[in-house]
C-alpha cells in the first residue's frame, strides 16, 4: 500500500501538538463515520473517495491527508469495526481456565448477539473483505492502515490460538490446524450473517442459536 501522505492543499501554521492531535482524531473519526455510510449505500467498488469528502464535510487536503488511497481508508475502517467486534467476541474464552465446550459455544453465541446489535457493522465487514481491491491492488501490499488491521487479527488470533491449545492440551478439544477449528467453528454462523442483517428487524431464533452453537461444538469436541 503507498504510504505516501499528500500534503494539506492550503498552507497553515504549525498548530500546537496537542491541538493537531485532537483536530487530527476528530476528523479521521469523522471519515470513517462517512466512508460507512458511503460504503453501505453505494459499495466499496462504487463509492468514490470524493462522496466520502462530501459526506464528512471535509476538504480534499484533509482527506488525503488522512487517507492517500481509497484501499487506505477502507483498511482503516475494517480495523476500526473490526476492533469492535473482537471487544464482544473474545470475552467467553478470557479468564482462567474455561472449558472447551462453554468457551466454543460462548463464542458463536457472542458473534450471533453482535451481529444482531450491530448490523450495519457486520455489512460492512462483509462487504469490505468481499472486495478484492481491499489493500490488493498494485503498490496496496502495505501501509499503516493495512499494518493496523493486521494486528487488529493478530490480537484476536492469538488469543483464540492460545485458548485453543490449551484446551486440547487438557484433551477437552481435537487437535488441528488453526485454520481448520477458525472454519469449522464458525462458517456456519458467517453463512448465514447476510441473510441475518438484511432483515428489516435482524433476529435469530432461539432454536436456530442453540443448533449453531451445538453444530460448532460438535464439530470440534474430542
Amino acid at each position: 500500500m503507498n504510504s505516501a501522505i499528500h500534503p494539506a492543499t492550503t498552507p497553515t501554521t504549525t498548530p500546537a501538538p496537542a491541538a493537531s492531535s485532537g483536530s487530527g482524531s476528530a476528523t479521521r473519526s469523522r471519515l470513517l463515520d462517512a466512508a460507512a455510510k458511503v460504503f453501505l449505500v453505494q459499495g466499496f467498488t462504487a463509492a468514490s473517495m470524493d462522496l466520502v469528502r462530501q459526506e464528512a464535510g471535509v476538504s480534499n487536503g484533509s482527506l488525503y491527508h488522512h487517507f492517500p488511497t481509497k484501499a487506505q481508508l477502507a483498511d482503516a475502517l475494517y480495523a476500526h469495526i473490526l476492533r469492535d467486534f473482537h471487544a464482544a467476541l473474545l470475552p467467553p474464552i478470557r479468564g482462567r481456565a474455561v472449558q472447551a465446550e462453554k468457551g466454543v459455544k460462548g463464542l458463536i453465541r457472542a458473534y450471533i448477539q453482535w451481529v444482531l446489535q450491530n448490523p450495519q457493522s457486520a455489512r460492512l465487514l462483509h462487504e469490505l473483505r468481499r472486495s478484492a481491491e481491499i489493500s490488493n491492488g498494485p503498490n496496496e501490499g502495505s501501509g499503516p492502515d493495512k499494518a493496523e488491521r493486521d494486528a487488529v487479527n493478530a490480537d484476536a488470533f492469538g488469543a483464540l490460538t492460545a485458548w485453543m491449545a490449551q484446551r486440547v492440551e487438557a484433551g477437552e478439544m481435537r487437535a488441528m490446524p488453526f485454520h481448520v477449528w477458525m472454519a469449522l467453528v464458525f462458517s456456519p454462523a458467517l453463512s448465514l450473517t447476510q441473510r441475518w442483517v438484511s432483515q428489516p428487524t435482524p433476529a435469530v431464533a432461539p432454536k436456530v442459536r442453540a443448533a449453531l452453537e451445538h453444530a460448532a461444538w460438535m464439530a470440534v469436541a474430542p
